[in-house]
């Protein structure tokens, strides 16, 4: 579908395009980027993606940059400048950042000749991750009302395709959408108590590579032993891991070390590893439209793989609670609020715009609550539209010089302990008067023959002086306050918001539910009905399939029976 979309956004056309996960979205706006000229706007909330995609560009010679959480005022006020001034062709936005004043005093100024909205599902108040910020998108089209807009998601209901359109203020209705149907996927369902047997008939009777997915970090850990234990190498990944594991795990996983990764949902975004041949839930996530993105990180090369989702009689009704927990009251909210304003000191009236790391279990203990619910009062903030969450991406550390050259040279000259500093950063890190340089400081204690915590002291004392600007590099998820901070217990929610948001929530866990549920019809066709494919046939291979094949030949159930009738057929 890639060439259609891209001729359709050519052609000057508002698109919306459904492609699966893996199916190449970012080529959808960027080969239109380079053959329109000018700038194009990419809206997404996904940090990581954002910064590997501008990194990619920047390999090709493409100018790009980024404007998102967690960089400092002057970094931001660099990037739109050069994007008012011509100077880039892909300019990356988080959505919020597009009602800060610093975007909308540029925006007139910019060439732009397409915005790209990804993750588009996001603006949709049907859609299963809505973000309030996505509303702000149509300003754009207010200032370019004759831009196209190419709007991408990977996973979209008929009623979310047509929020998105009208949303967007779409001036012709224009849906591509690429098959729901993976034919080398099968979907396969589990029911039992003993889950780690069935995985571990999954591992050995399924030929290589897999990820397991389960719903927290310490449960990770734990697998990722049990496997070993099986005799699969395997290793842990999860967002607490400091960034040097994440990305060792990672590649032993890509280049065959390893062969299989028990992981959170932290694990596959922007993966591209194409002979996974399995990919395993332990537990159902809370929705249809998760459980596909993740599922469909199998057999991107298109050779036979499978989909297992492992279940157990009380799945149901604890994905329910598990749901309706991360729907705190009012008084919960407050206290999550108020808890994180002490952590960082944050003043009454002051914080706007200002990003902050944020440690979940820390603010649970400080507020007296589970850390899932406060999380959930943190969602609860960011649909109010007080703070915005990002998901935990490393942030390398970043210098900026701010002073004068003849300042650097009389340190250097005069000053025993900063002056060897400077001498060792301008040597390995070029053009830092003109914008931030990514650092390591481990590497310039390496050069200096010294210590990194004395490095980072001297970067920090240096930033005192004003001789320079030093962003520490951060692991941490990161919450940014879109309004200045307020007195938490005048703090007031939207209920009807709250109210249609677990409405939709429930309807997303009763539509998990129903897949997995013992009556259950072929698991591929309801999945494919409803993403708005119906009247597909049966697949004749998931695990409802096979029982019906299995129960006309005459053969007896017992526990776990499906299964045991899927590994008698691979063999």
């Amino acid at each position: 579908m890639q060439e259609e979309v891209i001729r359709s956004v050519l052609d000057g056309r508002d698109t919306l395009a459904l492609l699966p996960t893996g199916g190449g979205k970012s080529l959808c706006y960027q080969l239109p980027a380079l053959a329109l000229g000018g700038l194009t706007i990419v809206v997404s909330p996904l940090i990581a993606l954002m910064r590997d995609q501008v990194d990619q560009a920047r390999r090709r010679g493409i100018p790009a940059m980024a404007v998102m959480s967690g960089m400092a005022g002057y970094e931001i006020d660099n990037a739109l400048e050069d994007a008012a001034l011509g100077r880039l062709r892909l300019l990356y936005v988080s959505p919020e950042r597009l009602g800060t004043d610093a975007f909308r005093g540029r925006l007139p100024r910019m060439p732009v000749k397409l915005i790209a909205v990804d993750e588009a599902h996001c603006i949709a108040q049907w859609g299963y991750d809505f973000r309030p910020a996505y509303m702000r998108i149509p300003e754009l089209r207010a200032v370019f009302p004759d831009v196209p807009v190419v709007a991408l998601t990977a996973t979209a209901t008929p009623a979310v395709v047509d929020d998105i359109q009208h949303r967007l203020a779409f001036r012709a209705p224009n849906v591509l959408r690429s098959a729901f149907h993976r034919p080398e996927l099968t979907f396969w369902c589990s029911r039992g108590e003993d889950k780690l047997a069935r995985l571990q008939r999954i591992v050995q009777h399924v030929p290589g590579s897999g990820i397991v997915y389960m719903r927290d970090r310490r449960g990770t850990v734990e697998l990722a032993g049990v496997l070993q234990r099986m005799g699969v190498s395997a290793e842990a990944y999860h967002a607490g891991l400091p960034h040097t594991e994440r990305e060792r795990v990672q590649r032993d996983w890509q280049d065959g070390r390893l062969r299989y990764v028990a992981a959170t949902n932290a694990f596959g975004m922007g993966i591209d590893k194409g002979d996974v041949r399995a990919v395993v839930h332990l537990a159902p996530p809370p929705d249809l439209e998760s459980y596909y993105q993740e599922a469909g990180r199998a057999g991107r090369d298109g050779r036979p793989s499978y989909a297992f989702l492992l279940v157990d009689d009380a799945d149901a009704h604890r994905l329910r609670e598990r749901v309706e927990g991360g729907f705190p009251t009012t008084a919960e909210v407050r206290r999550t609020y108020q808890a994180f304003a002490d952590t960082h000191r944050i003043a009454l009236g002051s914080g706007l715009h200002e990003t902050y790391t944020l440690d979940l279990r820390d603010l649970g203990r400080r507020s007296g609550l589970k850390p899932a619910t406060a999380l959930g009062a943190l969602k609860a903030l960011e649909l109010n539209e007080d703070i915005v969450l990002s998901e935990g991406v490393h942030t390398p550390s970043r210098v900026l010089l701010t002073c004068g050259p003849s300042t650097v040279h009389g340190l250097r000259l005069n000053d025993a302990r900063l002056g060897p500093l400077l001498e060792a950063l301008l040597r390995l890190y070029g053009g830092l008067f003109e914008a931030p340089a990514m650092i390591e400081e481990e590497r310039l204690a390496q050069v200096l023959s010294s210590s990194t915590s004395a490095v980072r002291e001297g970067l920090r004392e240096l930033q005192r002086l004003e001789v320079l600007r030093y962003a520490p590099r951060t692991d941490d998820p990161l919450v940014t306050l879109m309004t200045p901070r307020r007195d938490a217990q005048r703090l007031t929610l939207d209920p009807e918001a709250l109210d249609l948001r677990l409405h939709r929530a429930l309807e997303r866990v009763d539509a998990m539910a129903a897949y997995f549920a013992p009556g259950a019809g072929c698991r591929e066709r309801t999945l494919l009905g409803y993403f708005g494919e119906g009247g597909t046939a049966a697949c004749g291979r998931c695990d409802r399939c096979r029982a019906h094949h299995h129960a006309d030949a005459g053969a007896v159930d017992g526990p776990d029976a499906e299964l045991l009738r899927w590994e008698q057929d691979q063999r």
